[in-house]
């Protein structure tokens, strides 16, 4: 028996920017490259939350914008130790900006919006003017006209 995994569209996009982002480099590392933290994004109680795994990224380098429908958290995973003169057998930690824009399902007010930082882990809840509800919608079937 199969089983399906529910997963976002958009996933491939994260695991070719992963595969990408590392076989650019000649020794495999992605130190000064562009990274990409792993996101989560679901409505809770009347709010959008956005989660992103952020670990060892100094919360005051850490800048989200909202304009519109659109939410930005940008920052910056600065290298906390320069090892000169090292010679890696692996490198997998990721250094440098990154950016993750999301599109809301509405305009926000931007300063209802609340972010708060725990344990590598940034939460931004975003109020939404109502809640999320799924609605069907019926189907008229109309008869074609009959030739004369």
């Amino acid at each position: 028996m199969f089983t399906f995994a529910r997963r976002s569209p958009f996933e491939w996009m994260n695991q070719m920017d992963a595969i990408f982002g590392r076989s650019f480099e000649p020794d495999g590392s992605s130190s000064g490259a562009a990274w990409t933290p792993a996101c989560e994004v679901y409505a809770r109680d009347g709010k959008a939350v956005v989660r992103c795994d952020v670990p060892g990224v100094d919360p005051g380098d850490i800048h989200i914008a909202v304009r519109g429908r659109t939410l930005t958290i940008s920052g910056e995973r600065k290298a906390t130790e320069e090892v000169p003169g090292a010679d890696y057998w692996c490198r997998e930690i990721a250094y440098g900006s990154f950016e993750r824009t999301v599109t809301l399902p509405e305009e926000v007010d931007a300063k209802a919006v609340k972010a708060t930082y725990r344990n590598g882990a940034l939460n931004v809840e975003v109020p939404l003017r109502k809640e999320l509800t799924a609605q069907t919608v019926p189907i008229s079937v109309e008869q074609p006209a009959l030739a004369a």
